[in-house]
């Protein structure tokens, strides 16, 4: 499973209306960016309990991380190498401090913390639904001229491509393997032979895929958001009130933290 891929199934999670989900998941990255250890820790809380809820198999929480794992090394290893501070180990220019460590584990922290929330929030929300939420909450920018619907529908294709390019890049891999490429042979050389051999057709298939949507999009005399309705109207529950509250709480706890005990 991709990252950014909805997983239909039936949890509390996917009954919440999509802007419900939306805020919430706000709210929580940005607890999870702006608290310190505690807060980090009542952030943590609150993204296990909407995992439990959202009933996301473990598995597909960690074939996600793991396609996001060479984003997540490259930004910590940058964080590690490039803070100054008391140098523990040196190795020509390249230098380990202190307080590069430490900066290092918590990026880490706060970076799984927001990739952990993203997952619940693309897993149980489909990516026309969230774009009706994210259209519904910014539509008062219309009246400052911004082109709120033809935004939110870029970030959808963006959103909804993330799983298609990965899809794409998978079936290209394995036709690329079966012709004797090799991706995880030794050599450098021969391995960016083989990463340039992905991209050019990886390119091509991207361009294809939406060449197809553009196509479709004109099929169904797609013009924008004017005078467009909605098959099913969306409805606030109790269930998204309290949804909200929590992870409003969820900031406010960890703001408070930071503010009064320094963690």
């Amino acid at each position: 499973m991709a990252p950014g891929q909805y997983l239909p199934m039936e949890s509390a999670i996917h009954r919440l209306d999509p802007r419900a989900k939306f805020i919430s998941a706000v709210f929580v990255m940005m607890a999870a960016l702006t608290s310190g250890w505690a807060g980090m820790g009542v952030t943590a809380l609150c993204i296990t309990a909407g995992i439990i809820l959202s009933r996301i198999p473990a598995g597909v929480l960690g074939m996600q991380m793991k396609s996001l794992r060479l984003i997540i090394i490259i930004t910590v290893l940058f964080q590690i190498l490039f803070t100054p501070g008391n140098v523990l180990y040196s190795a020509g220019p390249v230098q380990i401090t202190t307080q590069g460590l430490t900066a290092g584990f918590d990026l880490l922290a706060r970076l799984v913390l927001v990739i952990f929330t993203g997952i619940i929030l693309t897993a149980t929300t489909s990516s026309f639904s969230l774009a009706a939420g994210m259209e519904i909450l910014f539509k008062p920018l219309d009246r400052l001229g911004i082109p709120v619907h033809e935004i939110v529908m870029a970030l959808t294709i963006a959103i909804r491509f993330v799983p298609v390019i990965f899809e794409e890049a998978g079936i290209i891999v394995n036709a690329q393997i079966s012709r004797g490429a090799a991706f995880n042979g030794p050599g450098l050389a021969r391995r960016a032979g083989a990463v340039v051999s992905l991209m050019v057709p990886l390119l091509t298939g991207a361009l294809r895929r939406s060449d197809e949507l553009a196509t479709a999009m004109e099929a169904r005399c797609y013009s924008g958001g004017a005078g467009r309705t909605r098959m099913n109207a969306l409805t606030v529950s109790a269930g998204d009130i309290i949804c909200v509250l929590f992870s409003g709480v969820t900031l406010a706890a960890a703001v408070i933290l930071r503010m009064t005990l320094a963690l």
